[in-house]
């Protein structure tokens, strides 16, 4: 069974951890835990409250197979070694680690865009709360996901291509049903 671990801080964006979540629990089996910088819940930018399984810095988080880490303004303001050393063993482990919106200056802080693919919510804004980040050369200003490998990115604006893109790495096998699941949500858009 696949393990994810979806770190939320103070205003997560519902919006972003939904599909993820949903999709990677309802279609795939996965067991999905919530990590909080404290390991207390936390409310998203909608109300809803999250109870948390674990601290940001529980050891037992390095065990799990997909790493979410999910928008929040906190996130340019959250500054911990300890964290960005757990994302960089993972990321070197190979396992998924995928953030999205303003989750994105985590994985900048940590070195993981260096020489990768990704996107955010502007080169700018990236660079504007994390100075000098290595990577910046690989910006990709796109409307959806970014994939480099096992390294997942996205904006703000792009939660359902986020969900499809952590969904084809974790079921490479479901083939055209990721493509399926990105068009029964675009139809709303069609019409």
């Amino acid at each position: 069974m696949t393990v994810a671990v979806a770190f939320l801080q103070p205003g997560w964006a519902d919006w972003e951890a939904g599909p993820v979540l949903a999709a990677l629990r309802e279609y795939y089996g996965g067991q999905i835990e919530i990590a909080t910088p404290d390991g207390e819940p936390q409310t998203s930018i909608g109300g809803v409250l999250a109870a948390a399984d674990y601290r940001f810095a529980d050891p037992v988080l390095a065990d799990a197979d997909v790493f979410l880490l999910i928008g929040s303004d906190a996130w340019p303001g959250y500054r911990d070694e300890a964290f960005d050393s757990l994302l960089r063993q993972v990321h070197a482990d190979g396992k998924i680690v995928g953030a999205i919106c303003g989750a994105t200056v985590a994985l900048a802080r940590a070195g993981l865009l260096a020489g990768k693919a990704h996107t955010s919510n502007g080169a700018e804004w990236l660079a504007g709360h994390v100075p000098d980040y290595a990577g910046i050369d690989k910006y990709v200003d796109s409307a959806k996901a970014v994939v480099d490998g096992r390294l997942v990115t996205a904006s703000g604006l792009a939660p359902v291509t986020f969900s499809a893109a952590i969904a084809r790495l974790v079921a490479p096998e479901a083939g055209d049903k990721h493509d399926e699941y990105v068009a029964m949500f675009a139809r709303e858009f069609g019409a």
